[in-house]
């Protein structure tokens, strides 16, 4: 790190290459980490310097942790990097002015309601510091309306953090699954488009802690195996108090392959919801029992966490069966509670059928149902590959079933406020009798086979 007033002056401070890809990267939201050791706390401090030198006074900047305790050591490291560039401590030594007239506040967010003391402030530059710690996106998202420049100056939002704590699902969520480490994309987010990066650093991209202190990936290994995965490797699936810490992503997630008719019997199960997710999972079984969920339907709004699409269920009943017709699919496994109804309205069972489905109420016995899934991740194959795979398409079922955490009041079941809804589904086809005693089915060879009826169905309905 040079100083950004007098580039001349004796470099204090290097990156690594992680740390230098990240700070070379132009995306509006950036989470750097991962694992424990990779240099985050300074690659924030040196990310916020970009603009000090060219856009000067109008270079503002903000970066928060969670609790004021926590600001300590980051204002320690901060003091030096920062003195020694020419900046000096203003506002009673909670923020640094350097010479060019930027500016950067260090401040805690304990609570999502504090964002409110931001509100019509302007900044260039925002950092999180350990993102995890925050349980909800609030923060995050409220900030980001803040991070804006009336002069032009570019506007950057970023954050730090490892698997793990209170926002680990929504930080995997929004920045892990579905993104390809290193890779910007853009996505949309309220009506905006915006650009976001993940960059994964690990102890080996630290080269300067594995020298100075090399016994430390041996006392990682003290930890419980479940911190010692998420902090050795920047595991994201792993995590304390997780339901399903069986699951492991190079187990249980493969790449999709032919599922042929009569060694497979294929079916659906599905959980409504309307203002909340709706779930479909596409299934399959074997003669050994073994379950393969090769596609899902997620019904969640696009950048939302756990928000329905509010579709009306006629329509997502006819999409599916289109997709079942095309499978050669017949039969759907529902929410017992599908079956109910309001006044003279089709109840949502009865429309699944009228578009075509053979549907069946699902065994619901919740915690029965999660011992099964439970069951079926343990237990291999003859060729030692779990009994429960997932085609590595299931994005949303990869992402939420390892991040489901127990119910306070009913360990055995699973938290229902959590993001649930393809493991429910999940749930109703294990408990099925298809995968119970799958021989019959697959002996009838009723998997394949859509009735002349249900083809009349399918031509009415327009496809």
């Amino acid at each position: 790190m040079t100083n950004p007033v007098s580039p001349q002056q004796p470099i204090l401070w290097k990156p690594h290459s992680k740390q230098a890809q990240a700070l070379n990267s132009n995306a509006f939201e950036l989470f750097y980490g991962g694992a424990a050791g990779g240099g985050k706390s300074d690659f924030l401090l040196a990310d916020y310097l970009h603009g000090v030198n060219e856009w000067r006074k109008n270079w503002k900047g903000i970066i928060f942790r969670h609790t004021y305790d926590e600001l300590e050591e980051l204002h320690k490291r901060a003091k030096e990097l920062y003195l020694p560039l020419g900046a000096k401590l203003i506002d009673k030594g909670r923020s640094y002015q350097f010479s060019t007239g930027a500016t950067i506040k260090f401040r805690y967010l304990e609570h999502d309601n504090d964002v409110e003391h931001y509100q019509g402030h302007e900044y260039t530059w925002i950092g999180f510091d350990e993102l995890g710690n925050y349980a909800t996106d609030f923060a995050w998202r409220y900030m980001i309306s803040r991070c804006r420049s009336r002069v032009g100056a570019p506007c950057y939002i970023r954050g730090t953090g490892n698997p793990g704590g209170p926002g680990h699902a929504w930080v995997k969520a929004r920045f892990i699954d579905g993104f390809v480490p290193g890779k910007i994309f853009k996505t949309t987010d309220n009506g905006m488009t915006i650009t976001r990066v993940f960059i994964p650093s690990t102890i080996e991209d630290n080269p300067t802690l594995m020298k100075n202190d090399p016994d430390y990936i041996n006392r990682l290994k003290l930890l419980p195996p479940h911190l010692y995965r998420a902090l050795r490797f920047g595991d994201w699936d792993v995590f304390a108090g997780q339901v399903f810490e069986e699951f492991r992503r190079e187990k249980h997630v493969c790449k999709p392959f032919p599922l042929k008719p009569g060694e497979w019997k294929k079916f659906y199960a599905f959980d409504w919801g309307y203002s909340k997710p709706y779930a479909l999972v596409k299934l399959a079984v074997n003669y050994d029992g073994k379950v393969i969920q090769y596609g899902e339907t997620y019904g969640c709004e696009e950048g939302e966490f756990n928000k329905g699409t509010r579709e009306p269920c006629r329509d997502v009943a006819a999409a599916a069966w289109k997709d079942a017709v095309a499978e050669g699919v017949t039969e759907i496994i529902m929410d017992p509670a599908m079956w109910g109804k309001q006044d003279d309205v089709p109840s949502p069972a009865e429309t699944f059928e009228e578009v075509g489905f053979i549907t069946e109420r699902a065994h619901n016995e919740r915690v029965n149902g999660w011992l099964q899934i439970h069951e079926l991740l343990k237990q291999t194959d003859e060729n030692q590959r779990p009994m429960l795979q997932f085609f590595d398409t299931c994005v949303h079922t990869i992402r939420t079933l390892p991040a489901l955490t127990p119910d306070k009041n009913h360990p055995e079941d699973v938290d229902s406020h959590l993001e649930d809804h393809l493991p429910d589904a999940l749930r109703y086809g294990c408990m099925s009798d298809y995968v119970k005693n799958p021989a019959p089915y697959l002996r009838r060879h009723r998997g394949g086979s859509i009735t002349p009826k249900k083809f009349d169905v399918l031509k009415d309905n327009g496809f």
